[in-house]
């Protein structure tokens, strides 16, 4: 990724206004499993994903729960960045799933941009918006499902944010394993490998190189126990 009009926050920011914004920005790469955040740190740069993928995360008594995933084009940090520095502190860890290439912005940077460019700051607005919405679905689904319709959840979830259709098989173009899963639903490993098994026993899904295939995706969609306006509140970010 080359132009800022393939970041979400800078989709309206004039194309002649491009060159001299670049000049603010530092090029940052990080292997796997290396931080780019931690929690509860005072730090204040804001990252933007060029290639790779982040997962937002948080520890506690030794146990880790994924909130989200992040892709190219979108920005982690920036929310910490808009807020009064008496209250800066990092809410969650961000780590490079597979190594990533990002720029970074410097808070004093990113608000001159959210100065010059008020559109940046209703995307990020925006943006929160999503993340709340998100959330919440996360501890409606913690609160009231069973293990089963929270995978099939989730799996969902995956497909329709970074999955697609290849003769006729419903793929996820994301390597994901049993232990990220149980991670992202608070589910302990066991639970998590039995759930999966018992799809791929029902002919509902199956696993290949660590990438999902939906095979019966109607099946997996009642399992989902959702009303059919849902698929459209499955989209994790704007684009």
């Amino acid at each position: 990724m080359q132009d800022l009009s393939e970041i979400t926050l800078f989709k309206d920011i004039p194309r002649e206004d491009h060159p001299q914004l670049l000049a603010l920005f530092k090029t940052r790469n990080f292997k796997k499993n290396h931080n780019l955040i931690f929690e509860n740190d005072h730090s204040d740069e804001v990252y933007f994903i060029r290639s790779g993928i982040v997962k937002v995360y948080r520890v506690k008594d030794a146990q880790e729960l994924v909130f989200n995933f992040h892709f190219p084009g979108h920005a982690v940090g920036e929310i910490e960045a808009i807020c009064d520095e008496k209250q800066l502190y990092r809410m969650a860890s961000v780590e490079a799933f597979e190594p990533v290439a990002a720029w970074m912005l410097t808070k004093k940077d990113f608000l001159y941009i959210i100065n010059k460019y008020p559109a940046v700051l209703r995307r990020a607005y925006n943006l929160l918006l999503e993340r709340l919405r998100i959330m919440n679905r996360k501890v409606r689904s913690l609160t009231f499902d069973d293990t089963r319709t929270r995978t099939a959840n989730l799996i969902m979830d995956l497909y329709h944010n970074c999955g697609g259709q290849y003769d006729g098989v419903y793929r996820i173009d994301f390597k994901i394993t049993q232990s990220d899963l149980a991670d992202m639903l608070g589910l302990t490993r066991e639970s998590i490998s039995k759930t999966v098994n018992e799809l791929k026993k029902d002919g509902i899904i199956e696993i290949r190189q660590k990438c999902i295939h939906i095979l019966d995706l109607e099946r997996l969609d009642y399992i989902c126990n959702e009303p059919d306006e849902m698929s459209a509140h499955r989209i994790w970010h704007e684009r």
